[in-house]
């Protein structure tokens, strides 16, 4: 039974010592969004942070160096000093799924460099000598409409190229999950802001630890 595309995303589901990911997350804000962000988008410094301190971040191209993936998009009314900021409100959909292209606000972004990650492999087809390679993502096509991330991982990309964002782990383990086109797969960062050394710039990387 062939699988069926419902792209979303990322999303944490563990750490590299297997351990669940449990939900932690640190604030940023987004000063002019580079386009629409939504949880699961992939996501890097902003080279800036608000009045109180909290680091910017924006949308991640395969280009850059990720940060981490959004795991929330705050109210747009919400205040890091405790309350609400004044004006009007949009509480429907879309609106409050995304910060909007150019737009401000704030998120909240799974940040540890362990994390390990599903998504959905498109513009390709996985096999299993795929798994260990490195690989880019792709944000997709998205609009002021679009509710759910479209960020998938890009394969033809699949390479042991160093400098790659990602590093292949495996394909989740479900009864609804086929090796083939359309597969959700188990990835990890191979390049991250916070990786400590060479590791940062994207020279090293996981490994087949932690599958």
């Amino acid at each position: 039974m062939a699988n069926t595309s419902r792209i979303n995303g990322f999303r944490p589901v563990k750490h590299i010592t297997g351990a669940p990911y449990n939900g932690q997350a640190n604030l940023y804000y987004v000063a002019s969004a580079a386009d629409e962000i939504l949880v699961g988008d992939v996501v890097k410094l902003g080279g800036s942070a608000d009045a109180y301190g909290n680091p910017s971040a924006d949308l991640a191209s395969a280009g850059d160096v990720p940060v981490g993936v959004v795991v929330g998009v705050l109210h747009s009314k919400f205040d890091p000093a405790g309350g609400l900021t004044t004006g009007s409100t949009a509480l429907d959909l879309p609106a409050q799924a995304q910060i909007a292209a150019s737009g401000s606000g704030y998120i909240l972004v799974a940040d540890s460099p362990d994390i390990i990650m599903e998504a959905e492999a498109a513009n390709g087809t996985p096999q299993v000598t795929d798994i260990g390679l490195n690989i880019s993502h792709a944000n997709g096509a998205r609009t002021a409409a679009t509710v759910t991330s479209p960020a998938y991982i890009d394969f033809g990309t699949e390479a042991t190229t160093a400098t790659l964002n990602f590093s292949l782990r495996g394909f989740v383990q479900s009864p609804k999950n086929e090796i083939g086109a359309s597969a959700k797969m188990l990835v990890g960062f191979n390049r991250h802001q916070f990786k400590s050394g060479s590791d940062t710039t994207g020279t090293g990387n996981f490994g087949a630890v932690g599958l």
